[in-house]
Formats: C-alpha cells, sequence, structure tokens
C-alpha cells in the first residue's frame, strides 16, 4: 500500500514538471515586446518605430488578446494563445504608407498605418475617457521615439 503511494506520488511530481515546463515555453513563445516595424509599411513614416509592450499590457492592464487582435470580419479573437501562428496586421492591412485625409474608416483600414494607429489610438482615448484622465499616451510623441 505504501509503494502505491509513494509511486502516486512520484507520477504526479513529473508529470506536474512536465506541465510547467510546457507553460513555460508557451510563456516564453509569447513575447514581451513587438516592435511595430514591417519594412514595405514603413517607407514614408516620419517617426520613430513603436516598441509595444505586449506583457505589460496583458499583465499588468488587464488586456485580452481580442482587444487587438481580431479575425478577416474584425471579430475579436479570444481564443489565441502564446505560441499560436497569430496573422500580422500587416497581412490584411497591407497598403504601405499613411492614408491620405478625407478617407472613410473602412478606406483607413487598408493601410497598416492607418489600423494600427486607429487599434491603439481609439483604444487609448477609450481607456481617458473611462478614467476621466489623460493616462494611456494619444499624442504621437508619447509612443513613438525620436529618431
Amino acid at each position: 500500500m505504501r509503494k502505491k503511494s509513494i509511486l502516486a506520488v512520484l507520477f504526479a511530481g513529473i508529470a506536474s514538471l512536465f506541465v510547467a515546463a510546457g507553460l513555460n515555453a508557451a510563456l516564453e513563445e509569447c513575447p514581451d515586446v513587438i516592435t511595430m516595424k514591417h519594412e514595405e509599411a514603413f517607407e514614408q513614416h516620419r517617426m520613430g518605430i513603436v516598441d509595444f509592450t505586449h506583457t505589460k499590457h496583458v499583465e499588468e492592464y488587464g488586456y485580452s488578446c481580442g482587444d487587438c487582435h481580431h479575425d478577416e470580419t474584425g471579430t475579436p479573437t479570444d481564443d489565441i494563445a502564446c505560441g499560436d501562428d497569430i496573422a500580422s496586421c500587416i497581412d490584411c492591412h497591407s497598403k504601405p504608407g499613411q492614408p491620405g485625409r478625407d478617407l472613410s474608416t473602412e478606406e483607413e483600414l487598408e493601410y497598416f498605418l492607418g489600423a494600427i494607429h486607429m487599434n491603439c489610438i481609439d483604444c487609448h482615448r477609450d481607456f481617458n475617457e473611462q478614467e476621466g484622465e489623460n493616462i494611456a499616451p494619444v499624442a504621437c510623441t508619447q509612443c513613438h521615439p525620436r529618431q
């Protein structure tokens, strides 16, 4: 009887190590900081490239995957996890350069920079409105480093 208990504890310990190693590997595949740079989209960009603090937005601010990631219809994709093969924004928002003025939202979203700016700035503005103060950056130089 005692031998079976020891074997059960030993088996549970070994299984726990495998589970912990798998979770750790998945976390390591999720980048801490994502540089929002794509060569084909930045030929005309005047500002420094933003380093998006992925871990901070998820762990510290409590955002879920679907707050930024969405499918081709714009529906949030909350069923993704670190390590999943995630499409890059530019895969769908593929026009390079800055969107022009007086475009519809749909036209602006065709541009990588239009989609990124709209996603980030709209979220920051919504957050500031919800909090009743300007906490999240909305001015260009608050996110873009000087070159």
